[in-house]
């Protein structure tokens, strides 16, 4: 884990694969149904991309959560599907919801545990709650980045629109 520490299994990482697969299940979930259905079968990346982004990024996500590695460090894991999830039509509580169930997840699979599990999950929903406080200053930095997008794409247009004009007036005038 390179913090020094014995690498030992807890109940949780235990389970990481079954974690990590109902948690891509719930992910998937938050798209219409049509999309869900392409999302969950195709497997290509250069087809799918946005299937792919979660699934690497959850699963990436999920080690370092579990893992020793800072809140921080995964950052660079969470923003491409905090990007992607910008852009596409979802509020910004739905957006980010991605990470809370996550946490809906880990509690299941603790009641499964038992006793056993309650303190790491407690230890999990703290960084859980971190990481999300990340999100929402990516996802409002993605934000303002695509409204000075269209702000300057519908001041280029607006540009072209006068020279168009201003260039049809010339060409009456000389006429």
């Amino acid at each position: 884990m390179g913090n020094g520490l014995p690498n030992r299994e807890t109940p949780l990482t235990a389970r990481k694969d079954a974690l990590l697969a109902a948690w891509l299940t719930r992910t998937l979930e938050t798209y219409p149904a049509e999309s869900r259905d392409f999302l969950v079968r195709e497997k290509d990346s250069f087809r799918n991309p946005v299937g792919h982004t979660l699934r690497e990024g959850l699963a990436s996500l999920l080690d370092g959560l579990l893992g020793a590695r800072d809140v921080m460090d995964l950052v660079s894991v969470l923003e491409p599907m905090v990007r992607l999830r910008a852009v596409q039509d979802f509020s910004p509580n739905q957006a980010l919801s991605f990470l809370f169930l996550l946490k809906d997840v880990a509690r299941e699979e603790a009641a499964r545990l038992g006793e056993s599990a309650c303190e790491e999950t407690e230890r999990l929903e703290k960084r859980i709650d971190r990481l999300a406080l990340t999100a929402f200053d990516l996802y409002m930095k993605c934000r303002e980045e695509m409204s000075t997008i269209q702000i300057n794409a519908a001041r280029r247009s607006l540009f072209v629109q006068l020279h168009r004009q201003k260039a049809s007036g010339r060409m009456k005038d000389e006429a």
